[in-house]
């Protein structure tokens, strides 16, 4: 768990995981998973004791059943809270954007691909433990959606486009 002595250091975390991720959208099918594995970084600082706040950049490759790359890159603004002082829980809200590049989405006349800007939201936790006074390590689930909002395209618009993408995976810490 965090110390009152961290103040003056930066929170740096980088880390890796297994994602599956799931399109959906009005009228799509909702059935196909897809899996990858994606890398994260954060950096920012002790608020409190038990707060830090900072940046996560996270990117996630996913090839879609078309065979075709989608690129996934996540940046937002991430606060990871400690509840209890005695314990290297944690829980971690972040909210920003997600630029999605190669967005396959079947349309009325069939699949289209889409490069698009779109609100993203994560949901973590997890455990870290402290291997000594500034570095430690954490494992974490997380959830992130991007909603990408109706795409317009050559074969018609589809409505209502929301990627998730669940996330298990480990990390460093340097504190």
């Amino acid at each position: 768990s965090p110390s009152s002595s961290e103040s003056g250091w930066p929170w740096i975390v980088a880390g890796g995981s297994a994602t599956s991720v799931l399109g959906d959208c009005t009228g799509c099918p909702a059935d196909t998973y897809l899996h990858s594995g994606g890398v994260f970084g954060i950096i920012g600082k002790p608020l409190t004791p038990r707060t830090r706040a900072g940046v996560e950049v996270s990117w996630v490759p996913v090839t879609a059943a078309t065979g075709d790359p989608i690129r996934t890159t996540y940046v937002m603004g991430t606060l990871q809270f400690h509840p209890w002082r005695s314990s290297g829980f944690f829980v971690r809200p972040s909210a920003g954007m997600a630029f999605v590049r190669n967005w396959i989405v079947g349309g009325p006349a069939g699949s289209e691909s889409f490069t698009s800007k779109a609100f993203a939201l994560e949901i973590a936790g997890g455990w870290e433990w402290r291997l000594a006074p500034r570095l430690g390590t954490q494992i974490f689930g997380a959830q992130h959606v991007a909603t990408l909002g109706d795409l317009t395209g050559s074969t018609g618009t589809v409505e209502n486009v929301v990627a998730n993408f669940w996330s298990v995976g480990a990390a460093i810490v340097i504190r």
